[in-house]
């Protein structure tokens, strides 16, 4: 029969903010400690009660809980800007190509060549 093992808060907080972050999945957090996905989901449920905090109050950990997920978000919007502000400066030379301004004479000359 196997030993029944005991996890303190701390390692249970942080597995948890790995699977609520995003940055792991429950199943790779699963097969890496070789903890059932079940333990895992109870311990989000218990996460999000508050339970592994230091802090009994219950409006603390609520804030402390709503501070974690804006910081993630945070980080998920910085990443997604600079990946937009990448993308526009390497669309904007060609837009810039593709805007030139003809006069009479430019197109006069287009015309010329194509002949």
């Amino acid at each position: 029969m196997r030993a029944r093992r005991t996890f303190t808060n701390e390692f249970k907080r942080e597995v948890v903010e790995l699977v609520v972050s995003g940055k792991a999945s429950q199943l790779e957090i699963s097969r890496k400690y070789n903890i059932s996905p079940v333990v895992i989901s109870r311990w989000k449920g218990e996460y999000h009660q508050g339970k592994f905090f230091e802090n009994n109050n219950p409006d603390t950990t609520r804030l402390e809980i709503r501070v974690r997920e804006l910081e993630r978000l945070i980080g998920e919007l910085t990443v997604e800007n600079r990946t937009l502000k990448k993308m526009i400066e390497l669309v904007e030379p060609q837009k810039k190509d593709r805007r030139q301004i003809f006069t009479s004479a430019d197109w006069e000359a287009s015309r010329k060549d194509a002949k």
